[in-house]
Formats: structure tokens, sequence, C-alpha cells
């Protein structure tokens, strides 16, 4: 009678274990032995992960998600970082992937050899116009050209149109002049302003050229971790395109579209309310109101130091009003580039008179390099969204010391205390008008030593600030943070791996840090 009890339980004991096994629940892919950085409201770190459908069903320690979850797809990462993928809030993407078919003169090291790459184009696109960029423009370069003599000699008869290495300027040869039909007087370098209006006339590729450069543009996104971008600028038939290659299964990431406010633009999608697909979304509307600050564009309060000017509006205050009702009235979200303080003025003040107090519109101001303790308050009263670019920083440095008052010095990316504002700040690349890479921007947003506000505030961001600006954050701007910008249950598996943790290693390495692997939506795209 005892024998008999005894293999009973034995053998209830063994129908149970099975059973355990078999109450597993399968999952497509599971993450072990691993350092996850959630980014969630505590930020805490855990070891695993399991993911079903591209998204998170599980982010716990190994022994739960091992208790729990079983997969053929085991992902061992041996003590190896994660992070949620890096969500880039302001970029140019269809500009970007346009820069990529141009000549990249980074690496030239003499006139010389920037003349063999032109040459070398030429070659090769027997007819085309030459367009490059990453042309030299400090003194201290070996392949500074001083003018266009050189290029009027050597391509006489094709138009050359050649991005200094800031954007802040063009050169171009006289055939590239006579072709585009501008009157114009000088070395060869154009303004901002007509470098931005003479590349509108530059050849457009085809559009089958374009999809192979928006997939390439997607690759470069990819292998730096970036699993969502944003066109800012962007156009109807751009977004048709991108549209097409998503339900083509040609293009995977997903794109924010912040539309340019053409006519063409506007009569298309903002008279419909807010248009998305499951990785397109077109909620947004956005528009530059001054220039950049190195060029005496930004608009300013106080004169610059060295030259007795304000910086001059690109668009009036009665149709910034305008646009902004219209956004407003058919339920868009406004995004604004201003970067001197008196634009930011502008069209904070502008906010005011529109936005509702404390509302969930989450409009934002882009380019954001100076603001006023006055208006700060705009940020928070109006749910205003401070949008940054931290490389423009160092880009910028030189200028400040000579160019602007003391006062001012005080005042510019003031990180910090916009930062303590919404307890939310957004960084971005601008790409290609800035540096891809999101560790490279999380160096810049750290950096800005021995600087302080008139508060004696230091305006560096810290690690975790950092790595939240270009992930929940950055996804809170694009009404996405139920979907992305941290690894928890129910958002998609958009995730990188890295060999070191980046919100602890010795600062100036974060540029060189490499992305090991990157997973959009569950599936390795690095």
């Amino acid at each position: 009678m005892m024998l008999s009890k005894r293999i009973l339980l034995i053998m209830t004991s063994l129908a149970l274990t099975v059973t355990g096994c078999r109450q597993k629940e399968e999952v497509d892919l599971i993450l072990k032995n691993a350092k996850i950085y959630t980014v969630n409201n505590s930020f805490s770190v855990v070891q695993g992960a399991a993911i079903r459908n591209g998204k998170f069903v599980a982010v716990a320690s190994d022994a739960t998600i091992s208790a729990r979850y079983t997969s053929d797809s085991v992902l061992d990462l041996k003590g190896k970082f994660v992070y949620p993928g890096f969500i880039d809030s302001h970029a140019h993407f269809m500009q970007y992937a346009l820069s990529l078919a141009q000549v990249d003169l980074d690496e030239a090291e003499s006139i010389n050899s920037v003349l063999n790459k032109l040459l070398d184009f030429k070659k090769k696109h027997e007819g085309q116009w030459i367009v490059a960029r990453n042309l030299a423009y400090t003194s201290s370069d070996d392949c500074v050209i001083p003018d266009n003599t050189i290029l009027n000699r050597q391509f006489e008869d094709t138009p050359v149109f050649i991005w200094t290495k800031d954007y802040k300027t063009a050169l171009v040869n006289d055939a590239l002049l006579k072709a585009v039909g501008l009157k114009y007087k000088g070395n060869g370098y154009l303004t901002n302003d007509q470098a931005r209006n003479v590349s509108k006339q530059l050849p457009e590729p085809t559009r089958d050229e374009l999809a192979e450069l928006i997939k390439r543009a997607e690759r470069d996104c990819f292998n730096v971790g970036i699993t969502s971008t944003t066109d800012f600028g962007a156009t109807c038939s751009n977004l048709e395109l991108i549209d097409s290659l998503h339900k083509a299964g040609i293009l995977q990431i997903p794109v924010y579209a912040i539309l340019e406010p053409s006519a063409e633009n506007m009569a298309r999608y903002i008279s419909k309310m807010p248009v998305q697909t499951d990785k397109l979304k077109v909620v947004s509307v956005g528009v530059d109101i001054d220039g950049r600050l190195s060029q005496h564009n930004a608009v300013m309060l106080a004169p610059y130091t060295d030259l007795n000017v304000n910086g001059q509006l690109r668009v009036s205050p009665d149709s910034l009003k305008r646009l902004c009702k219209t956004a407003f009235d058919n339920g868009f979200q406004m995004c604004v580039g201003c970067v001197g303080d008196s634009a930011a003025r502008l069209a904070l003040e502008t906010y005011a008179r529109i936005l509702p107090h404390k509302n969930n519109m989450r409009w934002r101001i882009e380019n954001l390099h100076l603001i006023t303790r006055r208006d700060m308050k705009y940020f928070s009263h109006f749910n205003v969204i401070p949008s940054v670019q931290p490389t423009q920083y160092e880009l910028n440095k030189s200028f400040m010391t000579d160019n602007i008052t003391r006062k001012l010095k005080k005042e510019v990316f003031a990180w910090k205390q916009m930062l303590g504002q919404n307890q939310g700040i957004v960084s971005g690349s601008n790409a290609p008008y800035g540096p891809l890479k999101p560790t490279e921007i999380m160096y810049a947003a750290m950096s800005q030593k021995k600087r302080k506000t008139h508060n004696k505030q230091s305006q560096k961001m810290t690690p975790t600030q950092t790595l939240k600006s270009l992930t929940i954050w950055a996804a809170y701007s694009q009404f996405d943070e139920q979907q992305k910008g941290s690894i928890e249950v129910g958002k998609w598996a958009d995730f990188v791996v890295v060999g070191k943790n980046i919100t602890t290693m010795y600062q100036p390495d974060l540029p060189q840090v490499e992305i090991e692997q990157t997973y959009l939506r569950g599936k390795r795209v690095k």
C-alpha cells in the first residue's frame, strides 16, 4: 500500500513537471545574460526579455524569463548592454538620403585631393552636374579653396556645387551660376540662404535612384542604432514614395514626417486631420523662421557685437500666427525652428496666443540655441517641448566667443534650464547638417565644459538625461511613448546591443563607440 502511494506521488510530480514545461509560452526571441537599460520610469536594469510578434511580452530577470518562456531563438549577450533603439527626433531624412549621391570630401587632405575626387566623379558620370559636400572651410585646413578660380578652370562646362562641412555656405563655379540663372558677383562662395535656394534647383534623381538612396540612408541609421527617424520639411511626393516603400516591404524604418507648409502639402494633408500608417506618421507641420547664428541670420534681441545687425526673419509674424492657427484648428502639432532669442520669443508668444494652458498638443521649438530667462516659462505653461541639436554647441563655440554679448553667452544652449521646465528635452542629429551618430550627440550634450549660466547652473546634461532625450522623451515628442522609447511590456522591440556601458564610460570615447547589433520590432537589422 505504501509503495503504491509513493509510485502515485512520483507519477503525479512527473505529470506536473511535464505540464509545467508545456505551459511555457512560445516566443520569437529571448534575450538573456544582458544588462538591459529599460529607460522606464524607475530606470531599472534587468537581465532578460521575451519578444513575440515584434513586441516585448516580458522584461525581467533571467530566472523569470526562463521559467515562463521558451524559444528556438535565444540570444545570450554575455553581459553586454542593451538600450532602447535611438529616436532621431530632428533630422532631414530625405535630404540625408540625397546627400549620399554627392561626392564626399570629408577625407580630402589637400586641394589636389579635392580636385581628384571631383574629376573622378566627372569621368564616371559624364554630363552630370557635380554636387559635393564636406568642403573644408577653416584656415587651419590644407584643402581650403579660397575662391572658384580653380573650379572654373577645371570644370569650365560642368556645373559644380559644393557644400562646406558645416552646411553654412557652398562654393560654386561660373557654369553652375549660369545654369541656375543667378546674378552674382563674388568669389564663388554663396551665403546660406543663396546656397539653400540654389540647392533646390539641383538636378533630382529618378524615382528608382531616390529609392535606392533612401535604402542607403536607412542602412546608415541602423548602423548607428537609430530605429526611428524624422523628416523635417517633408513634401507630398517624398512622403508618397516613403509610404510606397514601406508598403512594399522595401523600407522598414519608421518615419515621423514634419510637413513643409507649402500650398500643396497643406491642401493634401493639413485639412484631413492627422494621418498615419504603421510606419509613417504625418501629424506635424514645421517651419524655420530664422537662420544660423554663425551667419548672423539668427534673429536676436541685441545686435551681434561684430556687426550692428539683429538678423532677419524668414517668416513674418502674421504668417506664423496664421500657420499656427491652421495647425491648431486641424489637430496638428506645430514645430517652429528658431535659433535667436528674439525668434524664440516670437514663436513662444505666438504659441501662447493659440494654445490653451497645460494642453496635450506637444508643440515644439526646434534648433533651440538661445532663450532668455523671461521666456522659459512658456515651456511649462503651454507644455511646449524644447528640441535641441547638442553638436551645434561645438560648431558655434568659437563664434560665440567673439560675436555675441557677455549676457547672451550665459543664455545660449541652456539645456538644463529648459529641461527644468517640463522634465523633458529632445535631442536630434539635424542630419545631413549635423553628425548622424547618437553616441556623438550624447557626448556633445554631456560636454559643455565649465560653461555655466547666469544662475551658476552647469548646462551639461547627465548621461541618464541624454539617453532619455534620444529615447523616451523623443518618443513622447512624437506621440509614441506608448509604443517605443523604452524597453517595456507591450512596446515595440526596438533595441541596440553595445559592448560598453554608454551611461558610465569615459565620455570622450563615446563618439567612437560602435553599435554591435540593432533590432527593429524584434528583427535584427544590423
